[in-house]
């Protein structure tokens, strides 16, 4: 009788199999947890970082855009350098004589072209790294786009590989349990009518 009773006592107390099943479904419940806080600061941090993308592409587009004022703008301490030195150096030639001469006008007109060609310079310059730009911040938002579907994929594949499992498992055990019970049925009428 000892061993019918130790039987029915592991059939109705706790057994490995309960508590093993007890962590699997917790363990779940924990990457179920971690999986939606992931989730969630992923999609914040890629937010986050989408709307500073999305600042950089519009700068960028802007000076693509051929709009000018937004080009000096962009350029604004290469202009404002260009205009003080191209002041300076008109002044400079307006106190140091009195000469109205074609000389002084000359090179009045020569300082104007070259504060042209320097913001020339500087627009063409930024153009050209808006276009670099530009590219750098498609290729970057693009991959992020490419990575978080690739996460998300793959967690949806896991989750689901183990829920399967969990289900295979479950199954199994139920199935040990059922057996057992038999089990300790037939040894029970074996005991009571042998």
């Amino acid at each position: 009788m000892t061993g019918i009773a130790s039987d029915i006592g592991g059939l109705f107390g706790g057994n490995a199999k309960k508590t093993d099943r007890k962590f699997q479904l917790q363990g779940m419940g924990d990457l179920s947890n971690l999986f939606n806080f992931g989730f969630q600061s992923g999609t914040n941090e890629t937010s986050q970082s989408q709307n500073l993308l999305g600042q950089a592409g519009g700068y960028y587009s802007s000076l693509l855009s051929g709009d000018r004022n937004a080009t000096l703008s962009a350029v604004a301490p290469t202009v404002n350098a260009a205009n003080a030195t191209t002041d300076a150096s008109k002044r400079s030639i307006a106190t140091s004589g009195t000469a109205r001469g074609g000389g002084v006008n000359a090179t009045t007109a020569t300082l104007d072209d070259q504060k042209r060609a320097s913001i020339d310079n500087a627009v063409n310059e930024a153009k050209s790294k808006a276009a670099s730009g530009a590219t750098s911040v498609g290729g970057t938002m693009a991959s992020q786009a490419g990575n978080l579907l690739g996460m998300g994929e793959g967690s949806a594949s896991s989750l689901a590989d183990i829920a399967s499992q969990s289900r295979t498992t479950s199954n199994d055990l139920h199935q040990q349990s059922a057996q057992e019970v038999g089990q300790l049925t037939d040894t029970a009428l074996d005991a009571i009518f042998s």
